[in-house]
């Protein structure tokens, strides 16, 4: 037979009691520094019948022979350990390339607009591009990109949208060289009258550069990312040569579809997913070529 239950037997009358009879000042800190501990810990336990919780943030999951989480919702609360430096292949679009990537949840976005620094670059190996970008990505109906895209050939920074149907890009009087601020740098989709599908704008200083269809009919759940990388197809997380340097964006805002104002990206919450065995939404791919300082991201093989 169990013992009865005591009042008395909690971590906060414990901690009181052992306070209380510590002899010394420097012991009864030490005391209340592991006793809070344990009270701000999160355990994970295991049931018999396989479900496992969390006395933090509740049921998790249920557990499988295999050690494996049947998922009680479309994304998983249990996360790998490798968030902070995961490889390529656990990453969405990892295999793509090198790259930074910050995005925001799917709550309806429809424009973005900002100051962008564009990146010098140096010795890039074959099949290696830089590329500076904004997209707009739905659940259910794909995504959409649009920015600029180094040429390797005539080594400037040319405007960009990327569709279902391929690239298009602006007329080479917009391109860009290494070091140069792009000023009020927009993004954005809207319905024209009579249309069923929304169309994609890129604007650059006031310019529309260039427009293209996009997949959606509905943007009540679009999200929204910006991103810089150098694209390698087949990235195996060590086989990038080229360097891309002193990448910046400043004072990035984004509007959503039931608003006519633009507010600070840093007004919203960041979006990281752990789903169908990768991390989608904001991520390095990968950590030991992606370097900031002073608000500029680099992409280079230390």
């Amino acid at each position: 037979m169990g013992a009865s239950y005591n009042k008395s037997f909690t971590l906060n009358n414990i901690k009181k009691d052992l306070v209380a009879k510590s002899t010394t000042d420097e012991s009864k800190e030490e005391l209340v520094e592991r006793i809070e501990y344990l009270e701000n810990a999160d355990y994970v336990y295991l049931s018999e019948t396989g479900e496992v919780y969390s006395s933090k943030r509740g049921y998790l999951g249920k557990a499988e022979k295999q050690a494996t989480l049947t998922e009680n919702n479309a994304i998983s609360s249990l996360a790998p350990m490798s968030q902070a430096d995961p490889t390529p292949s656990e990453i969405h679009g990892g295999s793509t390339g090198a790259f930074e990537r910050k995005q925001l949840n799917f709550s309806g976005f429809d424009g973005i607009t900002g100051n962008v620094t564009l990146l010098s670059i140096s010795n890039l190996g074959a099949n290696e591009q830089p590329w500076v970008y904004y997209g707009f990505d739905s659940n259910t109906q794909g995504g959409i990109e649009g920015g600029y895209a180094y040429q390797t050939g005539t080594k400037k920074w040319l405007p960009f949208i990327r569709n279902a149907n391929g690239f298009v890009y602006a007329d080479p009087t917009y391109a860009k060289l290494d070091g140069n601020v792009v000023n009020n740098f927009k993004f954005y989709v809207r319905l024209q009258t009579d249309q069923t599908y929304y169309t994609a704008y890129l604007i650059d200083g006031g310019a529309t550069v260039r427009f293209a269809s996009t997949p959606f009919t509905n943007i009540s759940s679009l999200s929204v990312k910006r991103a810089t990388s150098i694209a390698k197809e087949g990235f195996n997380g060590s086989n990038i040569s080229g360097k891309s340097m002193n990448q910046k964006w400043d004072s990035i805002q984004v509007s959503k579809s039931n608003s006519d104002y633009y507010f600070n990206w840093s007004d919203y919450s960041e979006y990281s997913s752990w789903t169908n065995n990768k991390w989608y939404g904001t991520i390095d791919c990968i950590a030991s070529y992606i370097y900031r300082s002073g608000g500029f991201t680099s992409i280079y093989k230390q």
